[in-house]
């Protein structure tokens, strides 16, 4: 292939970490630290055919205070797929702070390309799993939301996230919603009744003053819960890809069974 300038390609994609225009710092999980990352590069145009051409592709990345990775491969006509995934290892991600992805290709005639480059960031900082617990707003002075409550179990559960000070404007914060049929959260979940509420930017008054939620349908998330169960929530707050807080849990006990009636509370 004759080509009279390089060509140039969008950035590689990593499997687990969101794209530019959902994260542009590219946060690696703390899982993927651990165990390493995959890059994915798709097929190039006009690609190796003949039996003797063959095409090099080098997948790099630079940190400052790390020397730089450069995984070369070279693959023959018969290697060619829809896309090939290079891994990283956990080795090259020790270091906390941004670096730069890109690869490059040489073609069988020995014309060079390479792709733009992909910010990635590392940080192995523990995140803080102590954030204080959210609030059932109308739960009674023993915790139990039950047939007398006001407003009904089946007009919602109100939620009270607390203030996030220390968080920053536009953090996303994830309020995960879990049903059980004990009394203490525990046991097997009732999966049908879980739910995850997202306030997907975190304004300034969300961070100075928490903000409320309320669980809803009744149907799906609240009535599968009848007699001496409970129900928990957890929030935590992601800055782009990166887990930031973590928080206590909160548990809730729901009765809807009322002394002497066959059937329990419901609208």
């Amino acid at each position: 292939m004759v080509v009279n300038k390089p060509l140039t390609y969008d950035p590689p994609k990593v499997i687990g970490v969101p794209d530019s225009d959902i994260d542009p710092e590219g946060h690696i999980p703390t899982p993927l630290l651990l165990t390493g990352i995959e890059v994915v590069v798709p097929l190039w145009p006009e690609p190796a055919k003949e039996p003797l051409e063959t095409d090099t592709l080098t997948v790099c990345f630079e940190q400052a205070g790390q020397t730089p990775v450069r995984i070369p491969n070279t693959y023959k006509p018969e290697d060619m797929r829809p896309e090939f995934i290079i891994r990283i290892g956990p080795e090259h991600l020790k270091n906390n702070g941004p670096g730069e992805l890109w690869y490059e290709l040489v073609n069988s005639a020995g014309n060079p390309s390479e792709s733009y480059k992909r910010r990635l960031t590392i940080d192995h900082t523990p995140v803080p799993v102590d954030l204080k617990e959210a609030r059932f707003t109308h739960a009674d002075m023993w915790g139990y939301l039950y047939c007398k409550t006001d407003p009904p179990l089946w007009e919602g559960v109100n939620v009270e996230i607390p203030a996030l000070q220390g968080f920053n404007v536009g953090d996303r914060c994830e309020v995960l919603w879990r049903g059980y049929s004990t009394l203490n959260g525990s046991g097997p979940e009732i999966d049908s009744a879980r739910k995850t509420v997202i306030r997907s930017s975190l304004s300034d008054q969300d961070i100075r003053e928490g903000y409320s939620l309320v669980i809803e349908p009744y149907e799906t998330h609240i009535k599968p819960m009848v007699n001496n169960d409970s129900a928990t929530v957890v929030y935590r707050v992601f800055r782009g890809a990166k887990l930031v807080g973590s928080s206590k849990i909160a548990l809730v006990k729901i009765d809807r069974i009322v002394s002497g009636d066959e059937l329990p509370c419901g609208p």
